[in-house]
């Protein structure tokens, strides 16, 4: 009995280190809201000026859009660049769309990103903050 539990008890720990390994494996650093306003300030969202503007202004959207976030839950990639306009990059792979709003002169420099997290039906599940860059 006591070998029964013990196995159990292990798999159980790899359960769960393996599910939380697949889901944040590849994440990387990220911005709370509260770093994201700390760094580039609050003003609204408004789609219509995010699509055509600069990376200024839509960092200082970000924590505006991440904020209200529900809007775009649920959507797909084809609605966000309606709405939103071309995709300034991807996050992992081409599936989760991106949108720079701050790129570093160097490489010593972080770039930051908006980023669209899909699930597995392909529609918009979180919206993030995340270093576009590499390992220091």
């Amino acid at each position: 009995m006591k070998k029964v539990f013990v196995f159990i008890a292990i798999s159980f720990v790899f359960l769960t280190c393996g599910y939380v390994a697949a889901k944040h494996f590849w994440r990387g650093e990220t911005m709370s809201t509260q770093e994201v306003a700390k760094k580039w300030g609050k003003t609204s969202f408004e789609a219509d000026k995010f699509k055509n503007a600069d990376e200024g202004i839509k960092a200082a959207m970000a924590f505006s859009l991440i904020q209200n976030q529900k809007i775009f839950v649920g959507a797909d990639r084809s609605e966000i660049r309606k709405k939103l306009g071309d995709f300034d990059g991807f996050y992992f792979s081409d599936m989760f769309p991106a949108y720079m709003i701050h790129t570093g002169e160097s490489r010593e420099q972080d770039s930051w990103q908006i980023v669209f997290l899909l699930d597995r039906n392909e529609k918009v599940s979180e919206i993030i903050v995340h270093k576009n860059c590499c390992e220091k």
